[in-house]
């Protein structure tokens, strides 16, 4: 098989293997919508039912309580209503005129009428889906002696926990699907033709990222809208959840931008780059993403500058630092930098329980990891990032418990990095 048509069958299986995680990912959307639409109707009946219980108990508290249902379940309409659709009291305005045709569904009351509690989709507002409850008031001998009708629109379908849990959903099927982009490019690196089916994995993996970036865009929008919309009322649990989901984006982001690494060596934007600057820049941003763990930086005197890239350089360095303080959970994280002849050599260590032996020889193996959640792209993106600017990254002996890893970069040459592909 020449080699166009090997790259193009390795590309047609992967893109193959893409369809059942992508539908599997469509259909946990699908099944999280209708979840949180039953949600919401049982809420809505929950709420109709109580009120409609407390209203038959205390007839003289209509006029207080109709306001306070519709502030504490952020109703859009509370309302009361005689066989003839006469509006008896409502919550938003005078009583005694004629109910609107347009909002009400008089089949429905008089179903209520007849002792039928219901809840459905009644009307649209432009893109908001209006929902309305009719649930029966009894009088002591049990007759039905008025109906109250309950609103609701984009304000009380605006969910706490209910909407994060789908979005987790829309999550974890995205982390299915860049698992399975996993697994095939792991086999697309084995066996013989590594060089063809590399290629292959590259082109796969870059699809790939593409596709899972642009809903993780939507999920972001959405969750941040969200928490803006509904800032100062949601419980501190909601508040954490929605944290978590966005957590969990900003981790899938981290993983496109891997996959995008690895379908391409994109061009280094070299220039003269303060190294200490780079370190404490990365040690800040660890310590906004690890609050419970310091990082200290120290360097043996003035350090040169070096050729590179400052940002590419900042990932590296960044995710070394992510590795540390997830290893070690909280303490003090070391980072020490000195000139050593030529180089620039820079030490991150951190005093977690340290590399098993088995896995040393493998840390920088494409898709290895001893972390429960990682996707063993970190240590292999950031050592190819290193050996581009010309420079080494290795596991080295620390002297004590923990890992240490060693970054050494060529001090003010001007050819030490390279702007192409590496």
């Amino acid at each position: 098989m020449r080699r166009g048509g090997a790259v193009a069958w390795a590309i047609g299986v992967a893109a193959l293997s893409l369809v059942g995680p992508l539908a599997a990912m469509f259909a946990l959307w699908r099944g999280a919508q209708l979840s949180l639409e039953r949600v919401l109707d049982a809420r809505l009946r929950g709420a109709g039912e109580s009120a409609a219980l407390l209203l038959q108990e205390r007839a003289e508290a209509t006029q207080g309580t109709l306001p306070a249902l519709m502030r504490t379940h952020h109703l859009d309409g509370a309302y009361l209503l005689d066989r003839r659709l006469t509006v008896l009291a409502d919550a938003t305005g005078p009583a005694g005129g004629r109910a609107d045709l347009l909002r009400v569904d008089a089949d429905r009351v008089a179903a209520a009428f007849s002792g039928e509690a219901t809840v459905a989709s009644t009307y649209a507002l432009g893109e908001v889906v209006v929902a309305t409850g009719y649930f029966p008031l009894r009088e002591p001998s049990g007759q039905v002696s008025a109906v109250l009708a309950l609103e609701a629109g984009r304000a009380f379908a605006d969910p706490g926990p209910w909407l994060s849990r789908a979005l987790a959903v829309g999550v974890l099927g995205a982390l299915g699907a860049a698992a399975a982009i996993g697994v095939i490019g792991r086999r697309a690196l084995q066996g013989q033709a590594a060089a063809v089916r590399a290629d292959a994995f590259a082109k796969v993996a870059a699809m790939a990222a593409h596709e899972i970036r642009n809903p993780l865009g939507v999920i972001r929008g959405t969750v941040e809208l969200m928490r803006g919309r509904l800032q100062g009322t949601l419980t501190p649990r909601d508040a954490e959840a929605l944290a978590d989901v966005l957590g969990e984006v900003e981790r899938l982001k981290r993983l496109t931008e891997d996959l995008t690494d690895l379908s391409q060596d994109r061009p280094l934007s070299v220039e003269d780059v303060d190294v200490a600057q780079v370190l404490e820049e990365a040690a800040r941003a660890a310590e906004r993403s690890h609050p419970q763990v310091k990082v200290k930086v120290e360097s043996g005197g003035a350090l040169p500058q070096v050729r590179g890239d400052p940002a590419r350089l900042r990932q590296v360095f960044a995710n070394l630092l992510a590795n540390a303080a997830q290893a070690q959970g909280e303490g003090e994280v070391e980072v020490r930098a000195a000139r050593e002849g030529g180089f620039v050599q820079v030490l991150v260590r951190d005093r977690g329980p340290g590399v098993p032996p088995g896995a040393r020889g493998r840390l920088f193996d494409p898709f290895f990891t001893t972390k429960a959640q990682g996707s063993g792209l970190g240590l292999v993106i950031s050592r190819r990032l290193v050996e581009r600017h010309g420079g080494t990254l290795r596991l080295v002996d620390g002297g004590g418990p923990g890992a240490t890893f060693e970054v050494r970069l060529s001090a003010g040459s001007d050819d030490g990095a390279r702007a192409g592909r590496g």
